[in-house]
């Protein structure tokens, strides 16, 4: 009943949590000319990845490689397929070619990934290192594509939506940590395996920040926000979450995670694809019924 109750107080963190989080983050969009998708790409991705990053170091440390990679890939299958599925659903997205490129740097990360990992079966410092410089890359290559010349009423002043920010950021990290924690100790009662915890019940919580976060911002008409927060909670996770911590506690790579790269490349490339070679004007119900199909499906062979 303990773990229950402390379960739902994280729930309630969360919420309130991405609720303060994307206020913020929209008055500083404004204040900076800088548009939504950009925010949510960076401030927004970064504070809803804060939960991966500290459950990957935490794993490490013990040496629960196991659990750390299921984390990262597992979470990461789930914001592609679980969330932005959801978020098609609620609300049909228009197909701006803006985030395609940022899909392509997704894509080439996870490639990246998957080259390094299986050449040693290790992901080492120095290659680390270069998920690291990679990611510095990557921040430079954005900055000079995506100004808002627009003027929008600003509602907070700066030093208000900097302390929403934070707020929102350390509401969910322990909202994530509370879920994530008693969910752990729910599931050894009935004896489930790490590697599953990790891809599933810690892959769940930690994604849960960007779950709630991309539902309220939908709800805020703020779908830039929501697309920019899950292609970037996923390049975050792949090139800063497993860079930082394959620097820190160098990384075994089992051959098992391959069937969890191999699904993320796939449905990756697929979804740049789709942005840049479908007429449509939107993608929308149809499309977010198929990203949950195969999320149902890759869970139903991840049991068997």
């Amino acid at each position: 009943m303990y773990e229950i109750i402390v379960i739902i107080i994280g729930f309630i963190f969360l919420i309130k949590g991405a609720d303060f989080l994307i206020s913020g983050a929209e008055a500083i969009a404004r204040k900076l000319k800088v548009s939504d998708f950009i925010i949510g790409l960076l401030l927004v991705a970064v504070g809803t990845s804060f939960p991966e990053m500290i459950v990957s170091i935490e794993a490490a440390s013990k040496g629960h490689d196991s659990l750390l990679v299921g984390n990262i890939l597992g979470s990461c299958i789930y914001n592609l397929l679980l969330i932005l599925g959801i978020i098609l659903i609620i609300k049909p997205i228009k197909l701006e070619h803006k985030p395609s490129g940022n899909l392509l740097i997704l894509l080439m990360s996870m490639l990246l990934v998957a080259i390094i990992g299986n050449i040693n079966n290790q992901i080492s410092r120095i290659e680390g290192i270069l998920l690291i410089l990679v990611f510095i890359i990557f921040l430079l290559s954005i900055f000079s594509d995506y100004k808002d010349n627009n003027k929008r009423e600003i509602k907070y002043s700066t030093v208000k939506s900097m302390f929403l920010v934070i707020l929102g950021i350390v509401l969910l990290k322990y909202g994530g940590n509370f879920v994530v924690d008693n969910s752990i100790k729910l599931a050894r009662r009935f004896n489930i395996s790490e590697t599953i915890i990790g891809t599933t019940i810690i892959a769940i919580g930690t994604s849960l920040p960007e779950l709630v976060t991309s539902i309220i911002a939908i709800k805020k008409e703020s779908t830039s926000i929501a697309i920019g927060n899950i292609i970037g909670s996923n390049i975050f996770n792949i090139l800063l979450v497993l860079g930082t911590t394959s620097i820190m506690y160098p990384i075994e790579f089992s051959n098992d995670y391959n069937i969890y790269l191999i699904l993320l490349i796939t449905a990756t490339l697929i979804i740049y694809l789709y942005y840049m070679l479908s007429n449509k004007k939107e993608a929308g119900h149809k499309e977010g019924l198929i990203l949950i199909a195969t999320f149902i499906l890759y869970n139903i062979l991840l049991i068997k």
